[in-house]
């Protein structure tokens, strides 16, 4: 079965590349399709008739490490790909939302969930609203391919989106960490534990990615690199900082993201070459993500979906983010229709989709059944409803400040 599902996905990645100008031109992104196209092949496959999270508990080893290398080399290259160079609003925007709005919208979520269902526990709701806070500029490109919308909007958007999941990183791997050790009863010196790994992480990562950057520097400025080999550099350096760091004892996660910060301060030519990655390769990385959560994770978790959730998943979007972005923004010279603008597009994407997944893998999928259901919920709702207003609110928007003068 493991081959026909890989000849299907390839089979709906090429038919939406043939058709992804007029699909763009129609708000369809590769995510939306690519999560359709999972969860209907999903359907003769029989994953939907299996009980409920027979699929995820039966593929889950497949899909977790899958999603573990992708989410190191997405933390790598988001932190080792940032333009510090950027002008300042877009850096004093991208700070108030990370430092600011992101706590504040993870508060607000966990005391959301924690008042409307006491039961879930404090240490759940607070996974949950880890897992749902991360945002993902890949279900709103539009927006940042609009050069009409002012240019530090987008780009603290995209900065944003790049930096929010690594900072949650640390604190999302202790709040399951803790979890874990309640339900199995556990010993009392997980908090040691958690401290190291994150400990060596984030100093295997430092240190390899600051000796990495100057091997860059001098590596570049000698023209030592062929080409095609710049487009493999961020990958394997990815790879490299994350296998090692969990050899180490550390967790490969934070050394990764460490290192990809590192390795960007410490190069000036790492930029220009990490970033040879190149779109392609990452948009693959995307479609297949989104592919494996629709194949495996939204069966597996639909029959347990609730009018709860629903409105979780709807003040979530629709009211929490937008509401502690306005917050984080007072005083800022944006108007009310680029703070809106700001708020809406915080989409929830691959870093949630991949957390659910590694939380599975420490936690029996049966314990935590409402979470992943619940995180899977607001990631359907996000991927129509991002993917779909990107491009016409970004007009909106142009032609706000436009009428502003």
């Amino acid at each position: 079965m493991f081959e026909w599902v890989i000849i299907l996905f390839l089979g709906s990645g090429l038919v939406y590349g043939l058709f992804s100008r007029r699909l763009e031109h129609r708000n369809i992104s590769s995510p939306m399709v690519m999560v359709l196209s999972g969860a209907v092949i999903a359907l003769p496959l029989g994953i939907w008739h299996e009980a409920p999270l027979t699929a995820l508990s039966g593929s889950i080893h497949f899909a977790t490490t899958f999603a573990e290398m992708t989410l190191a080399i997405i933390l790598f290259l988001d932190a080792a790909v940032l333009d510090y160079r950027k002008e300042r609003a877009a850096r004093t925007l991208a700070t108030r939302l990370l430092l600011i709005g992101l706590p504040l919208t993870v508060l607000a979520t966990w005391a959301f969930i924690f008042g409307t269902d006491p039961t879930i526990g404090l240490v759940p709701a607070l996974i949950l609203a880890l897992i749902v806070s991360p945002t993902d500029a890949a279900l709103g490109r539009p927006v940042l391919e609009n050069t009409d919308v002012p240019e530090p909007v987008r780009q603290g958007i995209n900065i944003e989106s790049g930096l929010n999941d690594g900072l949650v990183l640390p604190v999302f791997t202790t709040a399951v960490l803790l979890e874990a050790n309640v339900l199995s009863n556990g010993h009392q010196g997980w908090i040691k534990e958690a401290l190291l790994e994150i400990s060596i992480g984030a100093g295997a990562g430092v240190l390899i990615g600051f000796v990495l950057g100057k091997i860059v520097n001098r590596t570049v400025t000698q023209d030592m690199i062929v080409d095609r080999f710049e487009r493999l550099l961020g990958v394997l350096a990815a790879l490299f900082i994350y296998l090692l760091a969990e050899q180490l004892g550390g967790n490969g996660f934070v050394a990764a993201f460490a290192g990809g910060l590192a390795l960007n301060i410490s190069s000036e030519k790492v930029r220009d070459t990490i970033e040879s990655f190149g779109e392609a390769e990452a948009e693959l990385l995307t479609m297949l993500t989104f592919f494996v959560f629709g194949l495996l994770v939204v069966p597996a978790v639909y029959e347990s979906w609730t009018w709860m959730m629903l409105v979780f998943s709807v003040v979530s979007l629709v009211i929490l983010r937008p509401l502690c972005v306005w917050i984080c923004m007072i005083g800022s010279p944006y108007s009310l229709g680029e703070k809106l603008y700001i708020g809406w597009f915080g989409p929830r994407g691959i870093a949630s989709v991949i957390y659910m997944l590694i939380m599975a893998t420490l936690i029996s999928p049966g314990e935590i059944k409402s979470l992943i259901a619940a995180g899977t919920m607001i990631i359907c709702i996000s991927t129509v409803a991002h993917g779909v207003s990107a491009a016409p609110l970004s007009q909106a928007l142009v032609r706000y400040l436009g009428r502003r003068g």
